[in-house]
């Protein structure tokens, strides 16, 4: 079945502002290369991809158990996931997403309060439009290539006739145009929704795995690196203080994820450059109950990071990246004055040095140290010896 939260259709909540979510991982494409059913005319050089379903079941499970938000509950999960293990979720074909799609819409219309929470992770074309690739794409018994294709970009405008006054839509996809696409002077794809002009939510924000034209990247085993940050920045990067409370809102989520870029590009090993576009006033998304810092540490030169001890000591619990590790070492800690000192166990390099710093979300790019003069900016500091 689709509706994974709560069990059954009649126990979900219309009296007052709810989050209903709409969460799809495609993993299985049968008409892809390497899939299990009759070839695409032109699959494109799209292969499987495997990261969907465990980002889908990481997505649903965060939306389930850690997702607080006393303006808008949780109110509903409904899922389609194909690839998955079990059929625990029906699968995501076209018919399939266009019926779950109305059924969330339908959800989502009943209060103004609500928030509508779309999340897509699987294959993404991008030709003047934001395609999403459904299980079923590429079927050859339809004359029409892109008769199982999503048109992002107009299921977003198409929500504008929803009532719910906040609406996130979560891209987990490529955004590359392949040559056949180039080649096609037809590609369409399905609205699902349709709004008129004088419809018009109040706040719209829309994240990106990656600006138009890239691909986006995960591990064959585990959830993307997009979902990996996002949820990450969620529990407390990208938090603001609202009054003494720590939330997660629109806009300062979409400032944590492009300045976290850089950290997860480097944790990843991978060049990660998230996307996104947010309208509207701020909403919350989400109260972590506290913030956070990404600190980014390393020294200046590579002889001097392989023989450095960095330690840290603040609010929190001390953190430490003993000689010899991976550097620059990003550790998450809370806000607030941190000392950061710099010892060299070998004595390679004069110290220690010991320098006091206020850490605030979203990120610190920290001490460089030893090596030769740079400009201080206001997220880095350079000493020498």
């Amino acid at each position: 079945m689709s509706l994974l939260w709560p069990a059954n259709e009649q126990d979900i909540s219309a009296d007052a502002g709810r989050l209903h979510a709409l969460v799809i991982g495609v993993a299985d494409y049968p008409h892809l290369l390497g899939g299990g059913g009759p070839t695409a005319k032109d699959p494109l050089n799209l292969t499987q991809v495997t990261t969907p379903r465990y980002t889908a079941e990481r997505v649903a499970a965060w939306l389930q158990h850690e997702y607080v938000n006393p303006q808008a509950p949780l109110g509903s999960v409904e899922w389609l996931v194909s690839g998955q293990p079990g059929n625990q979720a029906d699968p995501a074909t076209m018919d399939r997403i266009v019926k779950a799609a109305n059924r969330w819409k339908r959800r989502c219309d009943t209060h103004r309060d609500n928030v509508a929470f779309f999340y897509f992770c699987g294959h993404g074309l991008a030709k003047d439009y934001q395609f999403l690739l459904p299980q079923d794409f590429g079927d050859p018994d339809y004359d029409n290539a892109w008769e199982h294709c999503i048109n992002f970009d107009h299921l977003r405008t198409g929500m504008r006739s929803c009532k719910a006054d906040t609406q996130l839509f979560f891209v987990d996809a490529c955004r590359e145009t392949p040559f056949g696409m180039l080649d096609d002077l037809a590609v369409t794809g399905r609205a699902i929704f349709s709004a008129e002009v004088s419809d018009v939510a109040s706040t719209v924000a829309t994240f990106y795995a990656t600006v138009e034209g890239k691909q986006a990247f995960g591990p064959p085993d585990g959830p993307t690196y997009f979902c990996d940050a996002l949820l990450s920045c969620l529990g407390g990067p990208g938090a603001v203080n609202e009054s003494g409370q720590w939330v997660v809102n629109t806009f300062s989520l979409a400032s944590a994820m492009g300045q976290a870029s850089p950290i997860f590009s480097l944790r990843h090993r991978k060049t990660l450059s998230w996307a996104s576009d947010v309208s509207g006033q701020p909403r919350t998304l989400h109260v972590p109950g506290k913030a956070s810092v990404f600190a980014s540490l390393s020294c200046s030169s590579p002889a001097a990071d392989a023989v450095a001890e960095l330690v840290l000591r603040g609010p929190g619990p001390e953190s430490r990246s003993p000689a010899g590790s991976p550097r620059p070492v990003v550790f998450e800690l809370a806000p607030g004055m941190w000392q950061v000192e710099v010892t060299f166990p070998g004595g390679q390099f004069p110290g220690p040095l010991t320098q006091d710093h206020m850490l605030f979300p979203p990120v610190f790019k920290g001490v460089k140290w030893p090596g030769a003069a740079t400009s201080p900016s206001a997220s880095t500091t350079t000493c020498r010896p």
